[in-house]
């Protein structure tokens, strides 16, 4: 038996290809997924050996998804509505594409071929990874709630689960946020409005108009004679506090 999942945002193309692998006896289908954030969940919890993938697809691409799983299965079709050029750089490295519209026996054939891979276990996963195309250089904020409590951040083409526990605060730059952890940062084009909305539920407090901190993280308020006052992060780190923010921290503090 050989196990997939096929991922693919167009409804009637998965399940175009889910009518196609249930002919072949020989193949269980695992799981049906609509978007790439699903995928990399579904792919980490079933370890397919044929992945069916789209190229294609909003906030998070095939490309992507390849670059952010851990466990890599051992023959990938890309799914696709490309120029059969623009797939010239995969082709050596990856099992086999599909080009849309595609026929009933090239679809076999691709499969074939995936099946023969998985049980030669020939495909070459590092030179597939190092075949994609650039990813993009700045991160950008996803927030799915099938995910739990975890921040999606796109960062370099590879997707980052940032659990909001380990975020430490976040700070307005520009135009984008900057999201503090214990030792690194990421930037994430985004609303610092938007997220400090998103995560007040969860302990985090807005206390500078340019400024949102996870309380979890904080030890004390600190008055600095005329200049105002500072919050004090448990490695020591000062965080200015606004007038106008000044009273919500501390009736959240009060409460704890």
């Amino acid at each position: 038996m050989f196990s997939t999942i096929v991922v693919d945002d167009e409804k009637d193309a998965r399940e175009g290809l889910a009518l196609l692998l249930q002919q072949d006896e020989e193949i269980r289908l695992l799981a049906l997924c609509d978007d790439g954030l699903t995928a990399i969940s579904e792919i980490e919890k079933h370890k397919p050996d044929i992945l069916f993938l789209d190229v294609q697809m909003p906030q998070v691409n095939g490309f992507e998804v390849l670059r952010s799983i851990q466990f890599m299965p051992k023959a990938v079709i890309f799914v696709t509505a490309f120029d059969e050029f623009a797939l010239r750089a995969f082709e050596v490295h990856a099992t086999d594409y599909l080009l849309k519209p595609f026929t009933d026996p090239r679809f076999f054939k691709a499969l074939d071929h995936a099946k023969e891979m998985v049980t030669r276990n020939q495909m070459d996963s590092n030179k597939l990874i190092n075949s994609l195309p650039p990813g993009e250089t700045t991160g950008s904020e996803l927030l799915d709630r099938s995910l739990g409590e975890r921040l999606v951040v796109k960062e370099n083409g590879r997707i980052q689960l940032i659990p909001y526990r380990d975020i430490r605060w976040l700070e307005a730059y520009d135009y984008y946020v900057k999201i503090h952890l214990e030792d690194r940062f990421y930037l994430i084009r985004e609303s610092l409005k938007k997220l400090a909305h998103k995560l007040q539920a969860y302990g985090f407090v807005r206390i500078h108009k340019s400024t949102v901190v996870n309380l979890k993280y904080a030890t004390t308020v600190k008055q600095l004679s005329q200049k105002g006052h500072v919050l004090v992060l448990k490695n020591g780190q000062e965080l200015a506090v606004s007038r106008n923010h000044k009273k919500a921290l501390f009736d959240l503090f009060n409460r704890s």
